[in-house]
């Protein structure tokens, strides 16, 4: 089951296209930047939520339902920048 929501997760980020989902039971619609896994295995994606906030959150892929790419809503990522990072 990981590995179809990898595929359409990949396809939405190379393609880039929202998509959505939904995690616990709320419906999100998102702009998804890259896959991680983390230390412990867990697969999480990363990207913008359009509910309003405006940095990038983490969805663990265990909680992701529903996953619909939305191919006519393109978006172009933005990448926050901090001077405290250079």
């Amino acid at each position: 089951m990981n590995m179809i929501k990898t595929e359409i997760f990949h396809e939405a980020i190379k393609n880039k296209i929202k998509v959505r989902f939904y995690y616990n039971l709320n419906e999100q619609i998102m702009e998804p930047y890259f896959i991680f896994v983390e230390e412990d295995g867990t697969k999480v994606l990363y990207g913008k939520s359009n509910n309003g906030k405006k940095k990038i959150m983490k969805f663990d892929f265990k909680k992701i339902a529903n996953i619909r790419l939305l191919p006519n809503e393109h978006f172009t990522p933005i990448i926050p920048t901090s001077t405290q990072l250079n």
